[in-house]
């Protein structure tokens, strides 16, 4: 899309006549016009990084901030310029304008642009305050910091050879241009004049019908628009349903191992946490179930394992549920990944007395940065939780939800789902394939459209060991000891498919034996 910059009609005329000064030949350089080596003092745009004039413009800023090019000094010609970068004149001249409205620039007539002259307080010297003992804030706060970084948040990891890390964007599939267009289209000054005013706590009417026609249909969900609530990610939703529910003396179940920041979202609330087992079918449903008030859980696609709970247990947990006076949260995660054939009805789809709150992300489906999900819940839960969410943050971007629901409306949404999925089955056939050939010893649980396997790696291997030394040859795996609350298992790995390619799959899956070798005699020269 092309940046258009608009000026006064004086501003304009102004402007012209000191470009056409500036950019001809007929002005002749001064000594206050030095010959300055521009490619060291700006950075050089790059295509890859968006727009070349607004790359530009950022770097005269910073280096007019930086005092690398003083006030008063004549700009070179916008083609000394621009060959000095080499990009275009029409760039550069675009830049220009761009600055002079800004006001870091001057067009001064038949003159020439100069560097304007700053605020005097911007030169005022500033001597620091007298360095003294820093506050203790640590005593103060109650951290939520619990969970270790995760080996992708550092930087220096980014560019890792084999990333194997869950819920990681792949920009290969991201349908790019279809994302542009509907971006594109929400900037139009009428539906700009929808989304742009003050909604106070409301969503975006579009992306509520997208989500009621296109979206919960698929799990079984006919909701109302008042029963719906637009957050940002599935982690708002499950943060804003805590907060309403997880009372002092409420018994909270959450999965064990499951999901990490539930559990530090609920340490965040009075509530009491009860530990839920898991099996190769989803939470149990034992004794410590029957003594909740409210349940966490994850029937379709279970993190970590990947377990998806059969329609029976479903059926018999809302029973339960019934006749214990439970209220049940179905957090999903990663259905819409699931084969068509292969769906099994929602809880909240079977769910007849309301008792069901719904959590969905779309987020992890079409991209992580993309923060959106949503609560399916009665109109009575809906309103309170958006009355929490106003103390927060109001509402998600206004321009964000509308563009969603275009990508949505337009099929994108639906086309992209088909087609992630098929390049998730080729990546999980490549991956069972592999991990029979290079390690068979451990036992693995996956299910059908999940874009991660658990691992159980023999009980002498130490997972979190076993992840750093991977790391180091810049293979990123994830130790599973981080999922449980309590009892932690520590030989359990989760590994994804999210990103990595094919063609990459056997050889990281044969690194992660190599390591795993390597520890184990390591272990038993310090044993002999």
């Amino acid at each position: 899309m092309r940046t258009r910059f608009f000026f006064s009609e004086s501003q304009l005329i102004s402007s012209r006549a000191a470009m056409a000064s500036y950019g001809g030949a007929k002005v002749s350089k001064r000594k206050s016009d030095p010959a300055q080596v521009w490619d060291h003092l700006l950075r050089k745009p790059q295509k890859s990084r968006g727009s070349l004039s607004m790359q530009l413009v950022a770097s005269f800023i910073d280096a007019i901030d930086g005092k690398r090019i003083p006030e008063g000094v004549r700009l070179p010609s916008s083609r000394s310029i621009a060959e000095s970068l080499k990009i275009g004149r029409n760039t550069v001249i675009a830049a220009i304008d761009s600055l002079i409205e800004q006001g870091y620039l001057l067009a001064k007539d038949r003159s020439g642009i100069f560097v304007a002259a700053r605020n005097d307080i911007e030169h005022r010297d500033i001597h620091p305050v007298q360095a003294v003992e820093p506050y203790d804030w640590p005593s103060r706060l109650r951290s939520a910091r619990r969970v270790p970084v995760r080996p992708s948040d550092d930087p220096q990891l980014r560019l890792a050879s084999h990333n194997l890390l869950y819920g990681q964007f792949d920009p290969s599939t991201f349908p790019i241009n279809h994302w542009r267009q509907c971006e594109r289209s929400a900037l139009a000054v009428t539906e700009i004049a929808e989304w742009g005013r003050d909604a106070f706590d409301r969503d975006d009417d579009a992306l509520l019908s997208s989500l009621r026609q296109h979206v919960l249909p698929k799990h079984g969900i006919w909701a109302e628009q008042d029963e719906l609530l637009v957050t940002l990610g599935g982690q708002e939703g499950r943060y804003l349903v805590a907060q309403l529910l997880c009372r002092a003396g409420t018994r909270v179940g959450i999965e064990n191992p499951g999901l990490t920041d539930m559990a530090e979202i609920l340490a965040t609330t009075p509530a009491k946490r009860v530990s839920l087992n898991v099996d190769e079918f989803g939470v149990q449903l034992s004794d410590e179930l029957n003594s909740c008030n409210v349940i966490f859980a994850m029937p379709g696609h279970h993190c970590p394992t990947t377990a998806v709970m059969p329609a029976e247990r479903r059926l018999e947990l809302l029973d339960r549920a019934r006749r214990e006076d439970m209220i049940v949260v179905e957090d999903t995660y990663e259905t819409e990944l699931l084969a068509h054939a292969k769906m099994i009805p929602s809880l909240k789809s079977l769910d007849r007395e309301g008792r069901v709150i719904h959590l969905g992300s779309l987020s992890k489906c079409v991209a992580p940065g993309l923060r959106v999900g949503f609560v399916v819940a009665s109109p009575v839960v809906i309103s309170e939780l958006r009355a929490i969410r106003r103390l927060i943050h109001r509402h998600p971007p206004g321009n964000i939800q509308r563009a969603l629901a275009m990508f949505i409306d337009r099929g994108y949404y639906h086309s992209y789902m088909r087609h992630v999925s098929t390049t998730i089955r080729r990546r999980t056939d490549t991956m069972v394939k592999s991990i029979a050939r290079w390690m068979p010893e451990a036992r693995v649980k996956h299910c059908d459209g999940a874009s991660s396997f658990w691992m159980e790696l023999p009980a002498d291997i130490e997972a979190g060991v076993l992840s750093s030394m991977l790391t180091k040859q810049g293979i990123l795996v994830e130790s599973g000891e981080r999922f449980y609350s309590e009892n932690a298992r520590r030989n359990c790995l989760r590994i994804a498919v999210s990103q990595i390619p094919e063609s990459k799959i056997d050889g990281a899956v044969r690194s992660i034996r190599a390591a795993m070798r390597h520890q184990a005699s390591q272990k038993a020269k310090i044993s002999a």
